[in-house]
């Protein structure tokens, strides 16, 4: 059979339709999408799920928040939670239980902002999808501040004092509510790098569904990453487990903030790869005068002159180096952009439909890496997967052209091609064969996979 010929009729907001259709017979093999870039097409409205398929992407949603705290991303936030049951070793069971629901609380109205702010965005015409906010410079650079303040104060530079206690960096201090509260809205601005594949598909119906389901969907993310902590918060084999205050807590303290200034450094190194050379020199710049701040700030806590206003003094000036780069908005000049190589004996280019179109009419396979310097699942696929000697062979024999789309700034041309797929974020893996349609690649991406989708060609 060459074509098929058919009548496609249904009825939306009381009216009737009828298309005729043709479709014909492709000459290459037909795309294959994975489950959930699937179930993102098919969902048009919420008349399609039913109440049993809004009930399970509320339930994928909050499974994939409970999996997302083993992600690279979270576990700065799991040692500053460790340094937070630490502190609460002596406290009554009621004081744990607030904390916990304030931190869950600290974790759902950042969600509720981010997802919030994504919705309200895509409805005013805006090309964003998941992960918008760490395409600017400037919230990248803060989040490296922040974590950098928390390893200060962890490393016992100096403490949270009742007039600072709304500020990040007491996120693990002992003085409690607002720096439970804060250590939610941290967990999710650091978690957001690592949303991979276990949550693609809730955070594509998200986008599409109505707006009052898509906060649903955002909401239950956040509770799935704030429930085992809730949990912990509420059991009492916890509190009666905890080791007793002593000189050991604070050396215990101090180790933890080495994996937090680890997340620190990553939050660097993405700032360099938007602003380039200049940008990591401003950004260094930036935290050796945070840090002077914060030195100065512990030193008036312990010493009878006050220098806290020096303190304000040396971390307004950390704000003007950021600033500067951050504000010029170019991102010229950067380091090495997922875009412009780094993929081992493999040569990528950059995104370009034109040339994708080009290349295919010649002949050859192009691979695309939809990826972003701040998606850490992105770079993990990249070290382990699309760098490796035995893949670059592959490609080679097959003639095929690895194409970066690199997504780590606003790139309205690359979030509408990742519409174009089902997606609304990275990473997104995507073979264009010389002929045929377009296959999606399924995550967690496997060299297996990749494998597949060339050979079936």
């Amino acid at each position: 059979m060459s074509a098929l010929n058919g009548v496609l009729t249904f009825e939306a907001a009381g009216r009737n339709y009828a298309y005729s259709l043709i479709a014909e017979q492709a000459a290459g093999p037909a795309p294959t999408l994975i489950p959930d870039v699937a179930a993102r097409r098919a969902l048009a409205d919420a008349s399609s799920l039913g109440w049993f398929g809004i009930a399970t992407l509320i339930l994928a949603a909050f499974l994939g928040g409970i999996i997302l705290n083993a992600m690279p991303c979270v576990f700065p936030i799991i040692f500053v939670k460790a340094a937070s049951f630490l502190n609460a070793a002596g406290d009554q069971q009621s004081t744990i239980r607030r904390h916990g629901l304030i931190y869950t609380l600290g974790v759902l109205a950042t969600f509720l902002a981010l997802g919030g702010g994504l919705l309200l965005l895509r409805a005013g015409g805006a090309q964003v999808g998941w992960g918008f906010h760490l395409q600017s410079p400037w919230v990248v650079a803060l989040s490296a501040y922040v974590l950098v303040l928390v390893g200060l104060n962890l490393a016992g530079m100096f403490e949270i004092g009742g007039n600072l206690q709304n500020i990040g960096a007491g996120l693990a201090s002992r003085s409690g509510d607002a720096g439970a509260f804060f250590t939610g809205v941290l967990a999710v601005f650091v978690a957001a790098p690592c949303v991979g594949p276990f949550l693609s598909a809730p955070i594509g119906a998200a986008v599409i569904l109505p707006p009052v389901l898509g906060v649903l969907i955002f909401l239950a993310m956040g509770a799935g990453l704030s429930a085992p902590y809730l949990a912990l918060s509420f059991s009492p084999a916890l509190a009666a487990r905890l080791p007793k205050p002593g000189a050991w807590m604070k050396i215990a303290r101090q180790a933890l903030a080495f994996p937090v200034f680890a997340a620190a450094a990553y939050f660097v190194w993405v700032f360099a790869q938007q602003s380039g050379a200049t940008g990591l020199a401003a950004i260094f710049a930036g935290v050796t005068f945070l840090s002077v701040g914060a030195w100065l700030y512990g030193l008036s806590q312990t010493q009878k002159a006050s220098l806290r206003w020096g303190a304000l003094v040396a971390v307004a000036i950390a704000i003007v180096p950021i600033a500067n780069v951050s504000g010029s908005g170019t991102g010229v000049g950067a380091i090495q952009t997922p875009g412009s190589g780094g993929y081992g004996e493999l040569s990528a280019v950059p995104f370009d439909e034109e040339v994708i179109a080009e290349m295919r009419g010649a002949g050859r396979g192009v691979f695309v890496d939809f990826t972003a310097a701040w998606c850490v699942v992105c770079q993990f696929n990249k070290a382990t997967i699309l760098s490796r000697p035995g893949l670059a062979a592959l490609f080679n024999s097959s003639d095929i052209q690895l194409m970066s789309a690199d997504w780590t700034r606003r790139d309205p041309v690359i979030t509408e091609a990742l519409a174009k797929h089902g997606a609304n974020g990275v990473p997104l893996y995507v073979y264009f064969p010389p002929s045929g349609e377009p296959i999606v690649l399924p995550l967690p991406l496997t060299r297996s996979a990749i494998e597949a989708a060339i050979n079936r060609e």
